[in-house]
């Protein structure tokens, strides 16, 4: 084995690790997010209840992420909070995969028949009740193919972490390319390569799913 791939592999697996912790742990904060306000905003019709989840689902996705990371990397040690810049990754992600995620919960949502509402109102049923028995249930099957895909979505935008130090796949590449520079030979072509393979390994089994689920639960 040539003496460079070693460690180029050993910073590979550790940056590939972190990218998995970015996207699990964002994917869990902003499922949550996304179905509170996405299922608020697709049954209550008050406009003082919509206006500030409608304002937040397009701040967060009218928004480059990168310029979203970089608000918080820089803001908030301004405002005299300082977090590891894996944290504020996650925050930045959150906010953009969630504001994402409850676009397409208020889609499914809305799409459900009223009539179905108005079966579970006639049943006895609270608003949260028809929600978590009888809307969700229907609205899972629209809103599943969308969000395999914004996963998929969410991987790849996991590399902007790599503009405020995060060192996860795409930024353990460049410290190592910049690390051989020094040493005579950036080999960029081999690792970037590499890198570009790791992340089509990674996000088309996802887009597949995606596909397969659109053909079989929305065909």
């Amino acid at each position: 084995m040539v003496a460079w791939v070693g460690p180029v592999a050993r910073n590979a697996l550790t940056g590939l690790e972190a990218t998995m912790l970015l996207s699990v742990t964002t994917i869990l904060i902003a499922t949550v997010v996304g179905i509170a306000l996405g299922s608020v905003a697709g049954t209550v019709r008050s406009p003082l209840v919509n206006a500030p989840i409608r304002a937040y689902v397009e701040l967060w996705r009218g928004l480059p992420l990168v310029l979203t990371l970089f608000f918080i990397f820089f803001t908030l040690p301004a405002a005299g909070i300082r977090l590891p810049s894996i944290y504020g990754a996650v925050m930045g992600l959150a906010l953009w995969t969630s504001a994402n995620y409850a676009e397409i919960v208020r889609g499914a949502v809305v799409s459900i028949p009223r009539e179905q509402r108005e079966a579970a109102t006639a049943l006895g049923l609270d608003l949260v009740q028809a929600m978590r028995y009888v809307i969700l249930p229907q609205a899972m099957r629209r809103m599943l193919p969308p969000y395999v895909s914004l996963l998929a979505n969410l991987v790849q935008a996991t590399a902007l972490a790599a503009f405020i130090g995060v060192l996860e796949l795409t930024g353990s590449a460049q410290r190592q390319v910049a690390r051989l520079t020094v040493l005579g030979n950036s080999h960029a072509l081999e690792i970037f390569g590499a890198l570009l393979v790791v992340y089509f390994l990674i996000c088309l089994p996802l887009t597949r799913l995606s596909a397969t689920l659109t053909q079989r639960l929305t065909g």
